[in-house]
């Protein structure tokens, strides 16, 4: 095996992360498709309605703040 600078494998992982965020980024079908991904796998799940005291007692309405 090969052995490798750890400034060489940070050079080549840099790059590797910059391309994968370009593609990600620059693609729009796979961004949509990981954006849904996000929606129903979570906290970010979107409800019709919420449960009764959870999201409003955590979020003011623009009413309350003066």
């Amino acid at each position: 095996m090969f052995s490798q600078s750890l400034a060489a494998q940070l050079a080549r992982w840099l790059l590797v992360l910059i391309v994968t965020l370009f593609f990600v980024h620059n693609c729009a079908p796979l961004r949509s498709a990981l954006s849904e991904y996000a929606v129903d796998g979570g906290c970010h799940q979107r409800h019709s309605t919420h449960p009764s005291g959870h999201m409003e007692a955590h979020s003011p309405s623009v009413g309350q703040h003066q």
